[in-house]
């Protein structure tokens, strides 16, 4: 009976959250100096539209607003794969130098790769997930300790990573102009700089393909919760199970930062905020956490786009102040 009551609580939860992810998307599309009604939307649609309404909601709006909602999904999803793995309640990619990697290998492509060389539209997101992967690998490896991985020491490995791989970006950004200074500024503050319909495209089939199989390991991830010892009196293959969850969270990680920049914080709060909702079984908590991460990234997003017209503030910046304040909390819990 008491199944049965909370996976009705759970359902309503998923309904509500979904509700209010479409309610912000619809007003993120309505963010600006001109708003879009549903039968102007509707004209678009049907092809009936005037030129410059359309390119406005095709071109200019709909790519950063999808990039916005499925880069919250991404980082609040591999927010909650790390926590699981990790069994630690601040594990996000940001603070275990996931990011870092990805920023500091932007930087380098910047300064050390003359320019045109390169694509900088295939180059960056190649790099960015390379250097999200890298980071990962090595804090895992330095973590481990008598053959099993302390989540304690993955975090504080993790913070040394990113202080110190932060600190190589900021010299290398003292040999850059001021425009790849600022582009790396922006990116590091987490700007969706590339939001383009090609952005979309990759993020939709990459975060989706993620998804499923992070859903299909949602027994994992419960059997991990219980500890080591005890999941490997389950049948459950711990390091190979935790590095295959490990390398679907970077890949969730390295997808967001290679079109959203180093955006931090979002990764952390969702799977907390969503975990108070629905409680901690991974098949619930998944979708909950994908849907918290969307609501909150759109409207960072929108408050972004908003505050300050015209001038616009990144959207990681937002998106930091919103989740700072929490991480200070979970800190002051621990």
């Amino acid at each position: 009976m008491a199944d049965a009551r909370q996976a009705a609580r759970s359902a309503v939860v998923l309904i509500v959250l979904a509700a209010l992810a479409a309610a912000a998307l619809w007003a993120d599309v309505n963010a600006g100096y001109r708003s879009i009604s549903l039968e102007e939307l509707g004209q678009v649609i049907a092809g009936t539209a005037p030129q410059s309404l359309a390119y406005t909601l095709v071109e200019l709006r709909l790519p950063r607003v999808l990039t916005a909602l499925l880069v919250g999904v991404g980082l609040s999803l591999a927010g909650c794969l790390l926590q699981g793995v990790s069994r630690n309640d601040m594990a996000d990619p940001g603070v275990l130098g996931v990011n870092a990697g990805a920023g500091l290998l932007v930087a380098a492509f910047i300064v050390f790769v003359p320019a045109g060389l390169v694509p900088s539209a295939v180059a960056l997101p190649v790099l960015a997930f390379a250097g999200s992967l890298a980071v990962a690998l090595a804090g895992w490896q330095l973590s481990v300790v008598r053959g099993a991985s302390s989540p304690a020491r993955l975090l504080l490995i993790g913070v040394a990573l990113a202080t110190g791989l932060g600190s190589v970006t900021s010299l290398l950004m003292l040999r850059m102009g001021d425009g790849d200074y600022a582009f790396v500024q922006n990116w590091i503050a987490g700007s969706i700089w590339g939001a383009s319909w090609q952005g979309v495209a990759m993020l939709a089939v990459g975060l989706g393909a993620l998804a499923l199989v992070a859903l299909r390991a949602a027994r994992t991830l419960d059997v991990l919760a219980l500890g080591e010892v005890a999941a490997t009196g389950l049948g459950v293959d711990v390091r190979r199970s935790s590095l295959g969850l490990l390398a679907v969270a970077v890949g969730c990680s390295g997808l967001c930062c290679a079109v959203g920049g180093g955006l931090t914080f979002v990764g952390l709060v969702c799977p907390h905020l969503a975990r108070r909702l629905v409680g901690p079984r991974h098949r619930v908590l998944i979708p909950a956490t994908i849907l918290v991460g969307a609501v909150l990234m759109l409207a960072a997003d929108i408050i972004s786009r908003t505050l300050i017209m015209p001038n616009e503030i990144p959207v990681g910046i937002v998106a930091a102040v919103i989740g700072a304040p929490y991480f200070l909390y979970l800190l002051a819990k621990a």
